[in-house]
């Protein structure tokens, strides 16, 4: 693919210098793109244009488009080609239409643009630039929207609805980079859009809607730009073997959790013992079914051998489907025939416990939408077969195969010979059963979160979120109250929502149980939806979770009793938070709350109204203060932590430093030993004055290098 992207990528976030715009040789426009590196642009497939194809038999097309970076000044046109295994073409339910091209004039590395997994959550706001094929808009026209949902054909997409209806994406914004307005980064990419041109509605109350694919479901398809993305996979549980066996009714109630079906809660706290492998499977088995990234039933490796954890390992964790993902652009995928379903009985037409299908507006989960289009352009008079004039593509083959159809068990056809061979199948990921099949997208994270601690699990959720620290240059001048705001904890506590699903697995086996699911209640508070997963049943921290968990916690006598839980356990973390900051010279003062909280909720339980009104609005609000006091009293351990994992790096680097000089002669070692000694004694001693710890290794450090470019033992050279 040419160069790696090892250098800084596009620190411009603002100017978006990736914006890239495909067009003929002849300077018809035909779509947007994303450069994610020198020689590598990314862009839907029907940006493309393709000859007649069979939809059994896809290839890639093999003629040359132009490229151009509309945002770096200067940059002149160069020819660009689809990359071998690269060019995913939309399959008759409407999954897959994404495409990477390789450039033949690699572009510099510094405007590749800043990729990231973050959950596509409603209410977001993004930006898109796309090319309407006008004259006054050939180098862009800037639009913007608000994310809804999962939609489009089995979940893949996420709607998005314009902030008003002229900013409806059109033809030249296929391709485009769905920029997050608040981080810059690049979330997704443009792919279609849906009117109501035949609705007789009035045409101010008619729809006008947006599509894009999100990142992860990209290097679902195309594997090979997941070094260009940044951020953590959203499944971090550890994989399993596609023949592992699995408890049905379980998967079916997750199916149903995963779903938000009628009937679940918000929070769930469930036990899976050790030893339980079937129950911990199928769990596993339904995180990698939800996942967008990768397919719980993905392709085999490409010399057929099986992956490291057994035959066709499900991937679920760091590692694994790792000794195939670099092939998967460079070899042609095994294609395979699609069944053609049989259509049930209307009365059988969903299981009675299936989850609850998720509303995509005017379309069905498994098919494009009556009237949505794409919103790439090509050239007027090109044609292809399954695709109209001017890029629109018709809806999707009423025989499209819905969610849950198996893939046809006979061995299908070899690639067809002509072109390159370089088209990909978008991998299957279906189980037999609609009712043991999570929707995709459904689980925004999940963790095993066995040995983490609080400040670390919130560093994941927050940058699942997307919500970002301040710059280096601005941590350095903030003062200690805004360096509290820009923890993990304190940025969680400052958002409005977290409207998330997490899955968090051992949670008993966490650094502070107590402690974390403490602040998954925090979380629940602002919208998360959680499966806590433990592994002793007879765990303290379960018996907390079962009563957060607990619809029978909105009685009265029931909310005191957590909340005076809740002090309790402030009382103990401001005992942790005073021995951790006493560590550290200048010792920070650590809230002290616990006291106080006490005698406020003495005096509620004496409420001259009790179950009133008033009484219930009083509650609400020292709830609510006590929340605060949790928040307030993690970001002071945190910050404590930080600071003692400060002092440990010191001490790492002291020693090393001594270790260079003890090969010294023994004249050298005596005249830096007095350094040694203070920098030592300054990091052992408690508390520890770290700033001038600091200078004193600085100091030893200095010393040793001057004694290091000496000839050894003081002799001259």
């Amino acid at each position: 693919m040419g160069e790696e992207t090892e250098g800084p990528v596009n620190t411009e976030m603002r100017g978006e210098n990736w914006r890239v715009r495909i067009s003929t040789s002849g300077g018809d426009v035909l779509g947007a793109g994303i450069l994610l590196a020198a020689d590598a642009v990314l862009t839907c497939a029907h940006v493309i244009p393709s000859g007649p194809r069979d939809p059994a038999f896809p290839t890639a097309p093999t003629g040359d488009v132009l490229v151009e970076l509309v945002g770096v000044p200067g940059a002149r046109p160069v020819t660009a080609r689809v990359a071998d295994g690269c060019w995913v073409p939309e399959l008759e339910d409407s999954r897959g239409d994404v495409a990477l091209l390789t450039l033949d004039e690699p572009q510099d590395v510094r405007h590749a643009a800043p990729l990231h997994r973050v959950a596509p959550t409603r209410g977001r706001t993004v930006w898109m630039c796309g090319f309407p094929g006008t004259r006054e808009l050939k180098d862009g026209v800037w639009f913007r929207a608000t994310l809804a949902g999962p939609s489009g054909p089995r979940g893949e997409w996420v709607q998005m609805f314009p902030v008003t209806p002229e900013e409806t994406v059109r033809p030249g914004f296929s391709g485009a980079a769905v920029t997050d307005a608040e981080t810059h980064r690049v979330l997704g990419m443009v792919v279609s859009r849906y009117d109501d041109r035949s609705s007789a509605a009035p045409a101010d109350q008619r729809l006008h809607l947006s599509y894009m694919i999100p990142i992860e479901t990209v290097v679902r398809h195309l594997p090979a730009i997941a070094r260009y993305v940044s951020g953590e996979r959203g499944n971090g549980l550890p994989s399993v073997p596609r023949s592992a066996a699995r408890d049905r009714d379980f998967a079916r109630w997750l199916a149903r959790w995963f779903a938000a079906a009628e009937g679940t809660r918000r929070v769930e706290a469930i036990v899976i013992k050790k030893g339980e492998a079937v129950r911990s499977a199928t769990l596993s088995r339904a995180v990698a079914l939800a996942d967008r990234e990768l397919p719980a039933d993905g392709p085999a490796p490409a010399d057929g051998t099986d992956g490291p954890d057994g035959p066709g390992a499900l991937p679920g964790g760091p590692g694994t489907f790792h000794q195939d993902r670099k092939q998967l652009c460079k070899q042609p995928a095994q294609l395979t025939q699609q069944a053609q379903p049989t259509q049930p009985p209307p009365h059988q037409a969903t299981p009675p416990d299936a989850p609850a299908p998720r509303p995509t507006g005017s379309q069905s989960a498994g098919t494009r939408p009556a009237g949505s289009e794409p919103v790439g352009s090509r050239p007027a008079g090109h044609r292809a077969t399954g695709h109209r004039p001017a890029g629109i593509r018709p809806p999707a083959p009423r025989n499209a195969p819905p969610p849950g159809t198996p893939p046809d068990p006979r061995p299908g056809p070899g690639p067809r010979p002509g072109a390159n061979g370089t088209s990909r199948r978008p991998p299957p990921a279906y189980e037999t059963e609609d009712d043991v099949l999570p929707p995709l997208g459904s689980v925004d994270l999940a963790l095993d979160v066995s040995g983490e601690t609080v400040a670390r699990v919130a560093e994941r959720i927050a940058d699942r979120l997307g919500l970002r620290a301040t710059t280096a240059t601005a941590a350095a001048t903030a003062d200690e109250e805004d360096e509290e705001e820009q923890s993990p904890v304190g940025r969680l506590g400052a958002a409005r929502s977290v409207p998330l699903t997490i899955v968090a697995e051992g949670v008993d086996y966490a650094a502070d149980p107590l402690a974390l699911v403490e602040f998954t209640g925090l979380l629940a508070a602002r919208g998360a939806r959680l499966l806590l997963v433990f592994r002793n049943p007879e765990s303290q921290s379960l018996e907390l979770a079962l009563r957060m968990a607990d619809p029978a916690k909105d009685d009265i006598a029931a909310r005191l009793d957590r909340v005076r839980e809740g002090i309790d356990h402030i009382a103990r973390r401001e005992r942790t938070a005073f021995e951790k900051a006493a560590l550290i010279a200048p010792v920070r003062p650590v809230p002290q709350h616990a006291a106080a909280l006490r005698l406020d909720l003495t005096a509620l339980r004496r409420h001259p109204e009790p179950g009133g009104e008033r009484f219930l609005a009083d509650l609400a609000a020292f709830e609510r203060t006590v929340e605060s006091g949790l928040l307030r009293i993690e970001e002071a351990i945190g910050l404590a932590e930080a600071r003692i994992a400060r002092r440990n790096e010191l001490r790492g680097r002291l020693e090393a430093f001594f270790a260079l000089l003890a090969a010294r002669s023994l004249e050298e070692e005596r005249a830096a030993g007095p350094l040694y000694r203070t920098a030592h004694n300054l990091l052992y001693q408690a508390p520890c004055e770290l700033a001038e710890a600091e200078r004193a290794v600085e100091r030893f450090a200095e010393a040793v290098r001057h004694h290091t470019h000496r000839p050894r033992g003081g002799d001259p050279g």
